[in-house]
């Protein structure tokens, strides 16, 4: 397997993204020089705590949020994990029903189902083919006990864009909490929770090129929360535990370059993504496309190929494609390394051969035309030798007497 990642054209910056190099210059004094503990009193404990404060300041700017909402934690699975559990506790009164959809980050779905355990009671809205729950069947799924509502801003797998407004504003007339994981959303599309009454949000660095182990919990101002983790009194008493100190000033910079240069991004994802489209379309055709169009984020493509077109394994697609220097995904990249059938993909309605023959391509900041153009090259060629080992006119038969 080709290992020298200066080889590939990485086109899956929906499971991860490189460190911008201005994020690691706003590190780097960090993990030298600038080592004191934020919670000491004396000036190099000071220097790293005023730090810390600048770069929760940035985060909060990127959601419109106030500094002392948010909470830095280890990354998105930390802030779903503690969503889920906080939400629980928050709504009390003997409420313990959960909404979701099928298609959310496993963080929020096996945090559910570990609720179920205890009592909880998980309703499931259905989604479209994009993945978008159908938030016209929430006053339906909505009861008595219903205590919270867990739903992404932007799919994963698809890139659909859930009506975050209008959804937050339907489970505020049922004094429901909502989080809502914005894991994929945050930095890449607008967001102001002072406009959309959210309870709690997550976000996560690395997928903005901010290092990998940190992202943040919003936590609207007069929820009244337990602590995350116990220990000393970091976060204001919510997060116990010495900060991940050049982490969270990476994240600072990550957020805030990403508002900064969000629409500029948006515009190049755009021309990527129609770019891609038009090469893929030349040359594979029937292809699938699972969202799309003005309701998804531009930086992310999934694609089916039909069974009846395309006699492919996806795992074996996968891998050839590896081999062959193009690194894309088959979905979420949190299944440690294993190539399973997407949940979402299957939420969609696509049969488990279809589901298996899907994969993720997606852009980052700093994904160029001349990269999209040799990787959708390399997987229109690899396609089409699978195609052709696969057909049975490509293998000789004996014919019998």
């Amino acid at each position: 397997m080709n290992t020298d990642t200066k080889q590939y054209i990485y086109l899956d910056h929906a499971a991860t993204t490189p460190v911008d190099p201005r994020v690691l210059e706003a590190m780097l004094p960090f993990l030298r020089e600038q080592y004191g503990n934020p919670s000491s009193i004396h000036g190099p404990g000071r220097v790293v705590k005023a730090a810390i404060e600048q770069a929760r300041e940035e985060v909060a700017r990127l959601i419109n949020a106030l500094p002392a909402e948010i909470v830095f934690t280890s990354g998105g699975t930390e802030s779903d994990n503690e969503a889920v559990r906080l939400a629980m506790q928050i709504a009390g009164d003997g409420r313990t029903d959960i909404l979701t959809s099928p298609a959310e980050h496993h963080a929020v779905l096996s945090a559910c189902k570990h609720a179920e355990q205890t009592g909880a009671v998980v309703r499931y809205l259905p989604v479209d083919g994009a993945a978008v729950p159908d938030i016209d069947q929430i006053d339906a799924l909505i009861g008595p006990q219903t205590a919270f509502c867990s739903l992404m801003h932007v799919n994963n797998e698809t890139g659909g864009v859930l009506p975050l407004a209008e959804t937050a504003r339907t489970l505020a007339r049922h004094d429901v909490l909502f989080h809502c994981d914005a894991v994929q959303s945050a930095g890449k599309l607008p967001l102001d929770v002072r406009d959309i009454p959210v309870s709690l949000l997550s976000l996560s660095a690395h997928k903005i090129h901010g290092p990998k182990g940190v992202g943040a919990l919003y936590v609207r101002n007069g929820l009244r929360i337990g602590q995350l983790q116990f220990g000393g009194g970091q976060e204001r008493g919510r997060r116990g535990g010495t900060e991940n100190v050049a982490s969270i000033i990476g994240f600072g910079a990550a957020a805030r370059i990403a508002r900064e240069e969000m629409d500029e991004r948006h515009g190049r994802w755009h021309l990527l993504r129609a770019i891609a489209v038009g090469l893929l379309n030349d040359a594979l055709p029937e292809l699938h496309y699972n969202g799309g169009g003005d309701a998804s984020l531009p930086n992310i493509l999934s694609i089916t190929l039909p069974s009846s077109r395309y006699d492919i394994d996806g795992g074996a697609l996968l891998m050839n494609c590896d081999v062959a220097g193009l690194a894309i995904s088959s979905g979420s990249a949190c299944a440690a390394g294993s190539i399973e059938p997407s949940h979402v993909i299957r939420a969609i309605g696509r049969d488990d051969a279809e589901t298996a023959a899907t994969v993720r391509i997606s852009f980052g900041a700093f994904t160029n035309e001349e990269e999209v153009r040799n990787g959708i090259g390399i997987f229109i060629r690899v396609v089409q030798e699978m195609s052709a080992r696969s057909s049975p006119r490509s293998h000789s038969r004996m014919t019998m007497p």
